[in-house]
């Protein structure tokens, strides 16, 4: 077992190497604080990735209900209380942050890709916070969405990057998009990020793309959610391919699941870049501050009706505030995917 992870890390410090050889040195480096670079082809790349990623889910679904292409399969969603801090640092109280109180919030945990909870994988957590005051870039007044991943890079850096992947997964060839040098980069990512958990409530995650904090166009961040210092329910024993639902169920019969919610700033525009998702912002250089704490109470949730309304649920990073724009290529092609994905597959299992 040693050998085999020896093995393992051996050839993620090999495919590192290659990718930073590959990886491409240029005028993104040469951004501003809080700076984006739009490409020239974006919208001629959204629309090539949407027209996949529908084929792609029609694809998979065997005739049944459409799931979400990614993070298809729902663990559990929890109504919580979202409670921003009084008395926050001054350059902390911006957005939604600046209004302190305790506001209702959905949240969802998911698998990225497997049916299967023992397998390895990345963990979705989304969070939908309501009863706010202000109107939103996109989507329902009051209300502001975060969507966050289980480690703290995403695989693909840029919309181009994703695109391929998307066609490589469409012929059924993913193996091509990896064996690519170009594209180690992203193997190392889900090299390093697919893992087995014992219980979504005991992890944490990142938004692995960074976002607007205020009305100052040179300040961004990313954001992360971490659980709070109570220690976590064992899970459930490991005997079917749903027991990481039965895990937190396990968990909130014992104690609420708690999380602290924090902000990184962006320091180094060429170290912590707006434009590439696959890159980790550094916490040694930005530590992560905290500006909220999450609350989920004991509830029913895993009966067959709360499971389905849990797959109706959408979430979309710009159903945010002016303040917390989203920021860079993956989000701004996100904008158009998350929408039209959602009315796709809500029209398709309406038949």
């Amino acid at each position: 077992m040693n050998s085999l992870s020896n093995l393992r890390r051996l050839w993620i410090v090999v495919v590192s190497i290659v990718a930073l050889i590959t990886g491409c040195d240029n005028e993104m480096g040469q951004l501003g604080p809080g700076e984006e670079k739009f490409a020239d082809n974006e919208r001629e790349v959204t629309a090539e990735i949407i027209e996949v990623m529908k084929q792609i889910t029609v694809n998979r679904s065997d005739g049944d209900a459409l799931r979400r292409f990614n993070q298809p399969k729902s663990l559990g969603c929890f109504d919580a209380e979202f409670h921003i801090k009084e008395q926050l640092d001054p350059n902390l109280t911006r957005g939604i942050f600046a209004q302190p109180g305790i506001y209702p919030a959905r949240i969802r945990f998911a698998n990225a890709s497997k049916f299967d909870d023992r397998k390895k994988d990345f963990r979705g957590m989304s969070i939908k916070v309501s009863g706010l005051t202000g109107e939103p870039l996109w989507g329902a007044p009051g209300t502001q969405d975060f969507v966050l991943n289980s480690h703290p890079a995403l695989f693909a850096a840029t919309p181009e990057e994703f695109l391929a992947f998307t066609r490589a997964m469409e012929k059924g060839r993913l193996w091509s998009f990896f064996i690519n040098p170009y594209h180690w980069g992203a193997l190392r990512v889900v090299l390093e990020g697919r893992r087995k958990i014992q219980n979504p409530f005991a992890i944490r995650y990142w938004s692995t793309t960074p976002y607007r904090f205020g009305t100052d166009q040179s300040v961004a961040v990313k954001y992360s959610v971490q659980p709070c210092s109570v220690k976590a329910t064992d899970a459930a024993t490991e005997d079917d391919e749903n027991f990481l639902t039965a895990a937190m169920k396990r968990h909130l019969e014992g104690q609420p699941a708690c999380f602290d919610f924090m902000v990184q700033f962006q320091k180094s525009p060429a170290d912590m870049p707006i434009e590439d998702a696959s890159v980790e912002w550094d916490e040694q250089t930005s530590p992560f501050q905290k500006v909220a704490t999450i609350k989920i109470n004991n509830q029913p949730f895993d009966s067959q009706q709360s499971m389905l309304a849990c797959e109706r649920i959408s979430f979309n990073p710009w159903q945010c505030f002016q303040e917390h724009q989203p920021l860079g290529g993956i989000n701004r092609v996100r904008k158009v995917i998350y929408e039209e994905m959602a009315q796709f597959r809500n029209h398709a299992n309406a038949e």
